[in-house]
């Protein structure tokens, strides 16, 4: 059986998440979010459901938190 998804998601890459300057939430895959404010300020989010409710949880700001690290702590949370 062929499962096909309706939208798939883009991976982030080191470059692009070195770039992004405008303010919103940027998808890498299994819910993990790189989060862009106003002012330029950049953190990692898990999105995900803890007792039958959806949660965001803080991984940390881009400058103490690599992708890797952040792919790697999402894995272990979920």
């Amino acid at each position: 059986m062929t499962v096909k998804y309706k939208h798939m998601q883009k991976v982030l890459s080191a470059a692009f998440i070195r770039s992004v300057v405008k303010a919103g939430r940027y998808g890498d895959g299994n819910g993990l979010y790189l989060i862009v404010d106003s002012s330029g300020a950049k953190r990692w989010v898990l999105r995900t459901v803890v007792m039958n409710k959806r949660r965001d949880i803080g991984l940390g700001g881009l400058s103490l938190v690599s992708l890797a690290e952040a792919r790697e702590e999402a894995t272990r949370l979920r």
